[in-house]
């Protein structure tokens, strides 16, 4: 399946975490913050940071995936 298909509408955290650990580019993670807006889903930069607060993700995949969004 791919991430587009699991982001036509608002994702599960679950599906969502499962479309980060995917993220190859940044490219990828800026398609998904663009599917993201068109929903009614939190912005992703807070969506990470909730993630890590809740230890839904490492701190590694945190990371990358914030550091990508703000350089990207």
């Amino acid at each position: 399946m791919k991430t587009t298909q699991l982001l036509a509408e608002r994702p599960k955290e679950d599906t969502l975490i499962d479309a980060l650990r995917g993220c190859r580019t940044v490219q990828e993670l800026k398609g998904i913050e663009q599917r993201l807006s068109t929903t009614d889903a939190i912005p992703l930069f807070d969506w990470i940071c909730d993630l890590l607060v809740q230890r839904r993700i490492s701190r590694g995949l945190a990371a990358r995936l914030l550091s990508q969004l703000h350089n990207g």
